[in-house]
């Protein structure tokens, strides 16, 4: 019999079947800041195409953006799996993790996004103030609640992300993790707070073969476009000296393989096994454009000539 969408995606988190490319993008976008009909098609095309799985957050414009997903889950069950995140105020300010506001939080995001169980839990910051064993507790409580199947968490320094992933593996839970990701490292200082995965939370991913969710996985668009840009007023956190010599690479090796840069520095995301690319794409035609990536092999040495241009 074949498996349903969320069995796959249980087998995919955990870590049975990694090689597989074609179901390992999340759909991301602005849910909530776009007319509800926009958001149906994308969902409905994503699903059409092999997704499994839509990434949000409890805060995301302005709480808005569950909302704008749950009518669809509920009108079409058992097609996608969710991805929210909890921890942020709607004004994207940290709230304190205790366990009643991280259950309340949780609660109400199930009745939004009107499903009966969260398929990806993620804290959405540290609570530097309790201690990662409370945290983990909290997060295991909720799965024996039957409120969420799979816990992690976004945007922790490695330390805490490694202590974390050992607490819960103790508790027989393996994370997912949620970072920046994508060939273009950005300049943190521009980047408002969010957290890059570098090479010390890469060796932590690794060391513990967790799942990595890789937001901005398409760096906002930036391998598409050749003129500086200002993301939200500010300058662009990826066009810096290093990112444009990636990208003018990316082209060269575009042209030699008859696609684009774009489709390039997106496969270079997804020659990384544990990673789950996030797009951000706003019509169902970006999703079709970024989901080519799934059919174009770098070898070893393209995607390190890639990065380092050596």
């Amino acid at each position: 019999m074949p498996r349903s969408p969320l069995q796959m995606l249980d087998g995919l988190l955990s870590q049975e079947d990694m090689e597989s490319a074609a179901h390992r993008f999340v759909l991301g976008g602005p849910f909530g800041a776009e007319p509800s009909d926009v958001s149906a098609a994308r969902l409905a095309h994503f699903a059409d195409a092999g997704g499994l799985l839509v990434e949000t957050s409890h805060s995301y414009a302005k709480g808005q953006a569950e909302e704008a997903i749950g009518p669809w889950l509920r009108r079409n069950p058992g097609t996608l799996g969710v991805a929210t995140k909890i921890g942020h105020d709607f004004t994207g300010a940290d709230i304190p993790l205790t366990r009643d506001t991280v259950h309340g939080h949780v609660r109400a995001a199930l009745r939004t996004l009107g499903v009966e169980t969260i398929d990806v839990l993620l804290y959405h910051c540290d609570d530097p103030a309790r201690s990662v064993a409370e945290l983990a507790d909290t997060l295991v409580s909720l799965v024996e609640a039957g409120h969420v199947r799979r816990v992690g968490a976004s945007n922790w320094q490695a330390q805490r992300l490694s202590s974390l992933a050992t607490e819960l593996a103790g508790r027989g839970h393996t994370p997912v993790a949620s970072y920046q990701f994508s060939l273009a490292e950005p300049d943190l200082a521009l980047l408002g707070g969010s957290l890059h995965a570098d090479t010390a939370v890469l060796d932590v991913v690794r060391a513990h073969r967790l799942p990595l969710l890789a937001w901005s996985a398409q760096a906002r668009g930036y391998f598409a476009h050749s003129e500086p840009r200002e993301v939200n007023g500010r300058p662009d956190p990826y066009d810096t000296e290093d990112n444009r010599a990636r990208r003018l690479r990316c082209r060269e090796l575009a042209g030699q393989l008859g696609t684009r840069a774009e489709t390039v520095a997106l496969a270079w995301t997804l020659q990384h096994t544990q990673v789950w690319p996030s797009i951000g794409s706003r019509t169902t035609d970006q999703i079709d454009r970024s989901l080519e990536a799934r059919s174009l092999r770098l070898t070893d040495d393209q995607v390190r000539w890639l990065r380092h241009g050596r």
